[in-house]
């Protein structure tokens, strides 16, 4: 079906980076909103509208560049480590030279998580760079990894949450994905 790259993240808890990255993002995403109501507070405590635009636009403008520059940093830090496989029949987790195969017999739920936000339209499909996927067994340990929105295989076109659904349809085990 499709196949994704595995991420490497710099931190003992993927979790935590993502959390902090989703909370920058949503602070990026209010900027333009908290730069209205300042502007129009500026109006009801009567300054002068040359004086609102020299202070808030630089003022927000250095704030936006700061956030935008720390969001694609993190992002330009996580490396591909390997890639990981969606079939008809089974998983394959492949990281450098160790290939992992896991009949679907084995699986007892998939749960994919939402991780870092993409800053740049072309870098996700489903507005997330990166999710983690959880893979739990009937008999095995849980395996966690970090994978990426775009698939290697087809272009970059396919998402993983698109591969997710259809693979929802097929498998015997439950498939949840987090929003």
């Amino acid at each position: 079906m499709s196949r994704f790259s595995i991420l490497r993240i710099d931190h003992y808890d993927p979790a935590a980076v993502g959390r902090k990255n989703r909370i920058l993002f949503s602070i990026f995403i209010l900027i333009p909103g908290t730069a209205s109501i300042l502007f129009n507070l500026g109006n009801v405590f009567e300054f002068d509208f040359i004086l609102r635009l020299v202070i808030l636009l630089p003022l927000l403008g250095v704030i936006y560049f700061i956030l935008l520059k720390k969001l694609r940093s993190a992002i330009k830090e996580i490396k591909p480590i390997g890639d990981f496989e969606i079939t008809r029949s089974s998983v394959k987790k492949r990281i450098g030279d160790a290939i992992t195969r896991y009949d679907f017999e084995s699986i007892k739920e998939i749960r994919l998580t939402k991780h870092i936000p993409a800053t740049r339209i072309r870098e996700s499909k489903s507005g997330y760079y990166s999710y983690i996927l959880k893979i739990m067994f009937h008999d095995i340990p849980n395996d966690t990894i970090v994978v990426s929105d775009r698939s290697i295989d087809h272009d970059h076109k396919i998402s993983i949450t698109d591969t997710l659904k259809t693979l929802k349809k097929i498998v015997p085990f439950e498939v949840v994905i987090e929003q």
